[in-house]
């Protein structure tokens, strides 16, 4: 009798659970198979589900907090377990932040780290994967919405010479094709080459190591970053709106 009990109950928190994990897909009503029911079990196991969409790229975000537009970008490398790692440039959270997290179904949690401080942050995305929401706490306990979306990337990477007694700046990419630039200005937030300007977001002053961004084109975005060894990488973005 109390086997039969328990088999009952057990019987009874199954179906429960069905309806949590089957109401996290797409199509909530159609019939149980046995692909569900492995994965209901590993649901009552404790095991995460996998990542319900590609989470690798640059996602501009932003937030409003009383009353101001906090914006900022989210640099994402996805593994096939769902653990992510990357780097934000956020308003919210001065300086260059490092991230680490896990993608579970369409859910993520990320938790951020810079010189500054910390903070970490939850949300969903779309059954598409390429639009984001979700939540995060400020020190006082106040919780702030935000959103954000995908952008196309490009990255480059390679070598550069720097010669400050020329104004010259040559950088030579990974397959040997080289960029001689001439240096018309350089300042503690400029930086001129041909004629493009970039700004600095994140760096020592009068040194051209740290990041440089160029956004003079409208629907295209270039961030350069110079590290101290020599080597160089640009990331293109075609900002999709």
């Amino acid at each position: 009798m109390k086997r039969n009990l328990l088999n009952l109950v057990f019987f009874v928190i199954i179906t429960m659970l069905c309806g949590n994990v089957i109401a996290e897909t797409d199509n909530a009503d159609k019939k149980l198979g046995l692909d569900d029911a492995i994965r209901i079990l590993k649901y009552i196991a404790g095991e995460p589900q996998p990542p319900g969409f590609d989470a690798t790229g640059t996602w501009a975000v932003q937030s409003i907090q009383n009353g101001e537009t906090r914006t900022g970008e989210v640099f994402l490398k996805m593994l096939e377990d769902g653990l992510v790692t990357g780097y934000a440039e956020l308003t919210s959270l001065p300086g260059l932040s490092t991230v680490n997290g896990r993608i579970f179904g369409t859910k993520f949690n990320l938790h951020l780290v810079s010189d500054y401080g910390a903070m970490s942050v939850s949300g969903t995305a779309n059954s598409e994967g390429n639009n984001i929401s979700g939540s995060f706490f400020l020190q006082d306990n106040v919780e702030v919405f935000w959103d954000g979306y995908k952008q196309s990337t490009q990255t480059y990477t390679g070598t550069y010479d720097h010669d400050p007694l020329e104004n010259k700046l040559v950088l030579t990419f990974e397959d040997g094709t080289q960029m001689p630039y001439d240096i018309s200005e350089f300042t503690d937030t400029t930086l001129i080459l041909n004629s493009a300007i970039w700004t600095r977001i994140e760096g020592v002053a009068g040194n051209l190591v740290g990041i440089w961004r160029n956004n003079q084109m409208p629907d295209v975005e270039q961030v350069t970053t110079f590290y101290q060894e020599g080597t160089f990488s640009i990331i293109q973005k075609l900002i999709q709106k």
